[in-house]
This record gives structure tokens, sequence and C-alpha cells, in this order.
């Protein structure tokens, strides 16, 4: 028998493929489409694993929105303070005027007074009508003289009193600010002692802790976390973490905003990267997780934002400065809710 008497053709529809068997094929028919039903499993846990990544880097667009947010109001709690200051300056400047002016009326006042007396006096001795009537006018331009240096008096006693009060208010809430930011500061210059305390076996072996712009930056290299291209921290790197949630835990008025860094070499995929955006979210998330493994800190005080590489540390093209900038920064951010109350007290 040849090979014609055999069905020529024969498809079949497999798991989204429209599979063509032919005799030869028909022999690998069953080793086929087990390979196939393993596929389908596969896709169906990718395409899971997927939509769990799309909403994490949502979640991730939203915390990176309340930051952005957060940075524009302090930023308006600078301009704010800058603007007391100003108003503060202008008001001691005001109040000094207005009592000079004070004075200058005051004595205005007392030799329009002494005038008023001497011409009652020389109408008193006066005889004849026309001088008597000389005296009148000049008497009764005197009197109107006297009555708005007077007025001008009172006006001057009262915004002086006014000036004086609202210097008073305006340098106690500027007292009060400028409390609360040395003590912000403050704080946020110790808890950058105990987090280098806590870490003093990471720091200098790619860990460095700083205070910067009133926060505290734990810049942790590529290396100390995770594998070229991976975002599975490392044993090294968890401990390191864990030291430090245990301090977070302690300090539940600190804010913490996790930020992925790579070099500028792109990304070409690999798994499930997509590229260098993808990669330092992954990274910024996993971070994330093994925090919030200390039941001690909310998750609403944590944001996990990827900068890719468009915020490098070093803008040299060279192996050494693409390895600084492969971080991750963990910036610690005192609470403003007190800071923000100081400021609209006197509203």
């Amino acid at each position: 028998m040849g090979l014609s008497a055999f069905p020529f053709t024969e498809y079949k529809y497999i798991c989204g493929r429209n599979i063509e068997i032919t005799f030869m094929k028909k022999v690998f028919y069953l080793f086929v489409i087990g390979l196939i039903s393993s596929s389908c499993v596969s896709s169906k846990k990718l395409e899971a694993v997927q939509s769990k990544l799309d909403d994490c880097n949502k979640t991730s667009e939203e915390q990176a929105s309340a930051l952005n947010a957060a940075q524009i109001q302090i930023s308006n709690l600078q301009n704010d303070t800058a603007a007391m200051q100003k108003l503060l300056a202008s008001i001691i400047a005001d109040t000094v005027k207005q009592s000079k002016e004070f004075h200058q009326n005051k004595i205005a006042l007392e030799s329009l007074q002494k005038m008023y007396k001497q011409l009652t006096d020389q109408i008193g001795n006066s005889k004849s009508e026309s001088e008597i009537k000389a005296l009148l006018g000049d008497l009764q331009r005197s009197q109107e003289k006297l009555q708005a240096r007077e007025d001008a008096l009172v006006k001057s006693e009262k915004d002086l009193q006014a000036s004086t009060l609202a210097l008073a208010e305006k340098e106690k809430k500027v007292q009060a600010l400028s409390k609360k930011i040395s003590d912000q500061d403050s704080i946020m210059k110790a808890l950058r002692w105990k987090v280098a305390n806590a870490l003093k076996g990471y720091v200098g072996n790619g860990l460095e802790v700083v205070n910067k712009n009133g926060k505290v930056y734990v810049s942790m290299d590529e290396k100390l976390l995770f594998q070229s291209g991976s975002w599975d921290v490392d044993t090294k790197g968890v401990a390191a973490l864990d030291k430090i949630s245990k301090l977070l835990a302690e300090n539940k008025d600190i804010h913490v905003v996790i930020e992925g860094h790579t070099d500028d070499v792109p990304f070409n995929g690999k798994g499930n990267v997509q590229d260098n955006w993808d990669l330092s979210t992954k990274r910024a998330t996993a971070i994330v997780h093994i925090l919030l493994n200390n039941k001690g800190i909310e998750p609403k005080r944590i944001t996990a934002s990827g900068r890719a590489e468009f915020v490098p540390i070093d803008t040299a093209k060279t192996k050494e400065a693409r390895q600084k900038n492969r971080r991750t920064e963990i910036i610690l951010s005192p609470n403003m809710d007190e800071l923000l109350k100081a400021i609209g007290g006197g509203n």
C-alpha cells in the first residue's frame, strides 16, 4: 500500500493553536498534545502573574502621585514660611513708621492747644470789634486744625495698637513654626544616627546613610540586594531590610518611599521584565513586601516607586558610574501634619 492510501492532511484546533496533522505527524500526535497542554497551563499562570503585576504597577502609580502631592505641599510650606518672614519684616517697619507719626501728631496737637489758649487770652484782652473778629477767625481755623489733629492722633493710636497686636501674633506663629521645623530636623538627625548604628555592619559595604533636605536617605547598591536583572532580594539584603523594618515599627510617624534605580543600559527583556522601568518598579515593590513582613508597619506609610535610569548619581558612561546608579533608595520623611497645623493655626 502506497502513501496515497492514508489521509493527506488533517487539522485539529488545540488550546488556541491550529495544528496540521499529516501522516508522519500522527506518529507524534500524543507527544505533541501533551506538550501543548502543558503550555496552556503555563500560559494561564503567566496571565495571572501579569494581572498581579498590572495591579502592582497601578498601585505604584497612585503612590507616586501621592508622593508628588506631598512634595508640592512641602514646597508650598517652604514658600509660606518665606512669605511669613517677609510679612513680619513689613509689619515691623510699618509699626516703626506709625510710631513716628504718632509722636509727630502728639507734638503738633500740643502746639495747637497752646496756640488755641493764646488766641483765647488775646480775645479776652482785646477791646476793638475788628480785632475781636480777626481773632475769632483765627480761633475758628485753629479749632478746625486742632480737631483734625485730634482725629489723626486717635487713628494713629488705633493703628499702632492693631499693628502691635498683629506683630505679636505673627511673632508667636513664626516662633512656633521655627520650633516645629527645628524639632523635625532633630528627629531626622537622630533617626539617621539610629539607622546608621543599626546597619553599621553594612555601611561602607554597599550601603550609605545620609541626611538630605530634611530626610534620611538609605542608599543600597544593587550588589547588596539583587542579582543582575533580578528582583529577588538576596539573603544579606533581607537581613539589612529586617533591621530597617524594626526601626520603622518603632518610629510610627515616619513615612517611607522606596525608589528603585537602574543604569542607562537598555533592558531588552528577560522573563517577565519588559524594560528598566519595569525592573526598577519590581525591585522597589519586592523591598516593600519584605518591610511589611513586620506587622508593626502600616502599609499606608510606604510608597513604592520605580525611577529607571532617569535619576543617576553619576552621569559618566563608565562601568563604575553605572554600578553607582544601580541602587535602591529608602527615603524616610517626617510626618508633616503637626507642621501644617502650626502654619494653619493663625488663619
